[in-house]
């Protein structure tokens, strides 16, 4: 469906996209990119390039790469990792996320709100912190990056990997990434994460109420904890 096209999409690009282009599509200065630090990017989500772009351009300027520019190809055809159908859900997450002539489906924008946590609530990492993850974190948080060998693609590698493991420790509120988070400078880890553009308040705060909770992997472990909590 046009729904899952457009989530499979924003994965995407989350994974391919967001280290250059911003999550929101922001744009603005490249940062901890090899050969592209300091490069400004436009902004995607603006009119003048929603409004003046086709579906095929943003299709063949993925799939092609703008070399000229420092974007790299992205189609198989051309040496990339993406897929026809994979390069088309990237184009159709952001005609319908950044045109505001398009309806965005009311199922996408339920699936894309982050869970809101409630005064006594023990967030998981499920339900509350993978999806910030895959939004903000994984386009450079994954294999083949620069990271210092950070990765953030399951629940294990948040937790253990990197070159200063462990990132994240239970019941620390000042463990690294959350620093990290707070955008402190001069940390052996690393800059601030994401480089380019601070998380908001309330999501930091998942991440600081998940870390203090014992970071639960599953909702049902958060519910067991809780339930403790409330009791």
């Amino acid at each position: 469906s046009l729904s899952e096209q457009i989530l499979l999409g924003q994965d995407l690009y989350g994974v391919y996209c967001v280290e250059c282009h911003g999550a929101d599509g922001e744009g603005g200065e490249i940062i901890g990119v090899e050969g592209l630090e300091g490069v400004i990017v436009k902004a995607l989500n603006s009119q003048d390039e929603m409004y003046t772009r086709t579906d095929d351009t943003f299709f063949q300027i993925i799939a092609y790469g703008q070399p000229n520019l420092g974007m790299q190809p992205f189609g198989r055809a051309f040496g990339g990792e993406l897929g026809t159908s994979d390069i088309e859900y990237i184009v159709n997450f952001m005609r319908y996320t950044w045109d505001d002539r398009a309806e965005l489906p009311a199922e996408v924008t339920a699936a894309n709100v982050m869970p809101a946590l409630g005064p006594d609530e023990v967030p998981s990492y499920a339900v509350h912190i993978q999806p910030i993850v895959k939004r903000y974190c994984v386009s450079c948080h994954r294999a083949g990056k620069n990271n210092q060998n950070y990765l953030m693609g399951t629940y294990a590698e948040v937790i253990n990997s990197g070159d200063n493991a462990p990132n994240m420790i239970a019941g620390d509120i000042n463990s690294t990434l959350i620093l990290m988070l707070h955008r402190v400078e001069d940390l052996e880890a690393g800059g601030p994460m994401p480089p380019t553009k601070a998380l908001k308040h309330e999501l930091i705060e998942s991440f600081e109420r998940w870390v203090m909770a014992g970071m639960p992997e599953t909702a049902e472990q958060a519910a067991t904890l809780s339930g403790a909590a409330g009791g």
